[in-house]
C-alpha cells in the first residue's frame, strides 16, 4: 500500500516547527499526513468505543451496585479495559504504519498513539455520563476532536504561536507522534501532558460513577426500609 494513497496527499516538502522542542523540521506532506490520519482515527475510534460501551453497561452496573456488589472491582475493571483497549489499538495502528513506512522511533510512536487512545477513551467515558443519547455523543466527539487536533497538525498550522495550543488535550500525543516519526530526539514532557489530561478525565468519570451508584444504593436502601 502506497502511503501517498493512504493520505491522499501529493509528496511535497513541508517545513514546520515542532513546538515541544522548538526545532524546525522538514518532511514530506504524505508522512505528516499519515501521522495526522493515524491520530485522528484512533481519537474517534476510542471515544466512540468507550462512549458506547459505557452507555450500554451503565444500567447493568447500577443494578449490580444496588444488589450489593462492591464498586471498587467495577472501577478497576473499567480502568483495566480502557488501558488494554488503548494498548491494542495503538499497537495495531503502529504495526500498519510500519508496514508502509519506517518512522524514526517506532516505540515512541506507539507511546504517542497509546496516550491519544487513553485520553479520548477517558473522554468517551465522561461524555457517556453526561450526554442523554448516542447522537449527542457522536456530534460532541466529532466536533471536539477536530477542534482539538487541527490546531496541532503541521498541515494546518506549521508555525504555531501562543500558549493556548499547549493547553489542548491532544497537544502531548500529537507532539510525541510527530517527534517519534520525524525528529532525531523524542521529548518526554508531552507524554506527561497527555497523561495529566487522561488522569483528570478518568478521575472525573470514576468520581461521577461512584457518586451515582452511591445515590442508587441509598435510594434502594431507603425504599427497602420503607417497605419493611
Amino acid at each position: 500500500m502506497d502511503p501517498r494513497r493512504a493520505t491522499n496527499l501529493a509528496p511535497a516538502p513541508l517545513t514546520f516547527r515542532l513546538r515541544a522542542t522548538g526545532r524546525t523540521l522538514t518532511s514530506s506532506t504524505d508522512h505528516v499526513g499519515m501521522i495526522h490520519g493515524c491520530v485522528d482515527v484512533i481519537m474517534l475510534l476510542m471515544a466512540f468505543l468507550t462512549f458506547s460501551a459505557a452507555r450500554q453497561a451503565g444500567p447493568f452496573d447500577r443494578r449490580l451496585t444496588a444488589a450489593g456488589y462492591p464498586r471498587t472491582p467495577l472501577l478497576l475493571a473499567k480502568v483495566t479495559s480502557l488501558t488494554s483497549a488503548a494498548a491494542l489499538v495503538a499497537l495495531y495502528i503502529t504495526v500498519w504504519t510500519l508496514a508502509v513506512w519506517s518512522p524514526r522511533h517506532p516505540g515512541f510512536l506507539w507511546l504517542g498513539l497509546f496516550t491519544a487512545c487513553l485520553l479520548y477513551g477517558a473522554l468517551g467515558l465522561v461524555l457517556a455520563l453526561f450526554l442523554p443519547g448516542e447522537l449527542e455523543g457522536m456530534v460532541v466527539i466529532f466536533v471536539s476532536s477536530n477542534l482539538d487536533l487541527l490546531p496541532q497538525s503541521p498541515l494546518v498550522n506549521p508555525d504555531p504561536h501562543g500558549f493556548l495550543g499547549a493547553l489542548l488535550p491532544m497537544y502531548g500525543s500529537m507532539q510525541t507522534c510527530l517527534a517519534a516519526a520525524l525528529a532525531p530526539t523524542t521529548p518526554l514532557r508531552p507524554v506527561a501532558a497527555s497523561l495529566t489530561w487522561t488522569g483528570a478525565l478518568t478521575l472525573i468519570a470514576l468520581l461521577v460513577f461512584w457518586l451515582r451508584t452511591r445515590e442508587r444504593q441509598l435510594c434502594d436502601a431507603f425504599t427497602l426500609g420503607s417497605i419493611r
